[in-house]
């Protein structure tokens, strides 16, 4: 279950930076992940 969990969670990460790129390639993405 931690596995999948964890999994997830990564892809779901890859993928918020992937469309962030894609909609904004603005070399900032960290700040944002911070502030969240």
């Amino acid at each position: 279950m931690m596995l999948a969990y964890v999994s997830l969670f990564v892809i779901g990460t890859l993928g918020a930076l992937a469309a962030q790129r894609l909609l904004k390639p603005q070399p900032q993405p960290v700040r944002v992940r911070v502030k969240r």
